[in-house]
């Protein structure tokens, strides 16, 4: 190889320890360069990942106090339904949907109180509800929803405009409840 090289004109010796030079440059670029930059890509990431994380376990520090409030609240829930029925517990959640409805300004059209589905380690309860309200109370009774210690969870949400009235809404929500 390197006696064929030498019988070159000077041009072609040119052309030749270019193209080689272009050859070796792309071949270190691509063997060294760019697994060095990705692998510093992905340390910013993870770098970025912990950062988020740290900001975030000092945001749920200076809140422990408000949390451990909120988790004796609900704990307390929880042991004043150990002696309950689950009647008496679907008695309780239809209450409190009628008494956020009440107070947001919602009127509740229907209430469908389906039957409790026994699953292996606990119970559900599901509510339909059919209710209409301007946008303002609805916002608020899904608020009193979100904020109620029945811990209700909101699975199905449907908005439809009053046909007559542009300013009034109808909604279906299917609400659940886990019962222990």
């Amino acid at each position: 190889m390197i006696s064929n090289i030498a019988h070159l004109n000077k041009r072609e010796k040119a052309v030749f320890s270019l193209a080689a030079l272009v050859i070796i440059l792309k071949l270190s670029f691509d063997l060294i360069v760019t697994p060095y930059f990705r692998g510093l890509d992905a340390r910013d990431k993870d770098i970025s990942h912990l950062r988020n994380k740290l900001a975030k376990a000092k945001r749920m520090a200076a809140r422990k106090a408000a949390i451990e409030k909120d988790f004796q609240s609900f704990a307390s829930t929880l042991k004043e339904e150990e002696g309950v029925s689950p009647e008496q517990q679907t008695a309780r959640i239809l209450i409190e949907l009628e008494r956020a409805g009440t107070k947001s300004g919602v009127n509740i059209n229907d209430i469908k109180p389906r039957a409790i589905k026994n699953l292996e380690h606990y119970s559900e309860f599901v509510v339909e509800l059919r209710l209409e309200a301007g946008i303002k109370e609805m916002a608020d009774f899904l608020y009193q929803l979100q904020q109620s210690r029945e811990l209700l969870r909101i699975e199905k949400f449907e908005l439809n405009i009053h046909p007559t009235n542009s300013a009034l809404l109808y909604g279906y929500l299917e609400i659940h409840r886990i019962l222990f």
